[in-house]
């Protein structure tokens, strides 16, 4: 009885306010880095007091740490999973984590920002890596890749498959992040149109990286 009169409940409001402070959270990161981005300026843009917002997050590194989990955690889900579905073929797997990793960027291209601030940032960035459960899905790709090539399944360009995997992220993190700003001519990268036209390009450049003979 006692139990359940001090628990507070997680209120639908609480919840929502909590959802705004992590959006505001990841517009600021993405565009000013962790040294630059200032707590009052997040809750200022909330019409909230910078005590109010310590409620929710108790300092920066608290904030910065579930902003990441949250823009990146589906993503992460997503990838494990499609690199884990043994049902399918390796070819099959890797495919689908690029077309994955690509849709999830251009749908939200805060990601390929956060990345582009977080290696920009260098030593002043907090100690933690982009992606929760981070480990894994290096460890799952690299073994993934061995496991093709041994079968013959794969037949990778390099037998490091750092440089499959630094050109197949780089590309669309590049795409979406930083290629409009550097060509001469209005570019739209998130035009459904150019979208396209570069998930087909990232797809087969995994292919000719990693030695998939596949002809979409």
């Amino acid at each position: 009885m006692n139990s359940q009169a001090t628990t507070k409940p997680t209120s639908s409001k609480a919840e929502r306010t909590k959802s705004a402070i992590l959006a505001a959270a990841e517009n600021h990161f993405s565009r000013l880095g962790f040294a630059a981005t200032r707590l009052e300026d997040i809750a200022d843009e909330l019409g909230m007091t910078r005590a109010a917002l310590f409620y929710y997050f108790k300092d920066k590194q608290m904030l910065y740490d579930a902003m990441i989990a949250d823009a990146f955690g589906t993503l992460t889900n997503i990838l494990l999973e499609l690199i884990d579905a043994t049902d399918r073929s390796i070819a099959e797997r890797l495919e689908q984590a690029v077309g994955a990793w690509v849709d999830a960027v251009v749908s939200r291209p805060n990601l390929a920002r956060l990345i582009m601030r977080f290696v920009a940032d260098g030593i002043d960035q907090p100690a933690m890596r982009i992606f929760t459960g981070n480990e894994q899905i290096p460890a799952k790709f690299f073994q993934l890749f061995q496991e093709g090539r041994q079968s013959g399944e794969l037949k990778p360009l390099h037998d490091d498959p750092l440089h499959a995997a630094s050109a197949i992220l780089g590309t669309t993190v590049f795409y979406v992040s930083a290629l409009a700003a550097l060509l001469p001519n209005h570019f739209e990268p998130l035009d459904p149109e150019q979208v396209a036209v570069h998930r087909r390009e990232a797809l087969h450049s995994a292919r000719r990286l990693l030695g998939i003979n596949k002809i979409e």
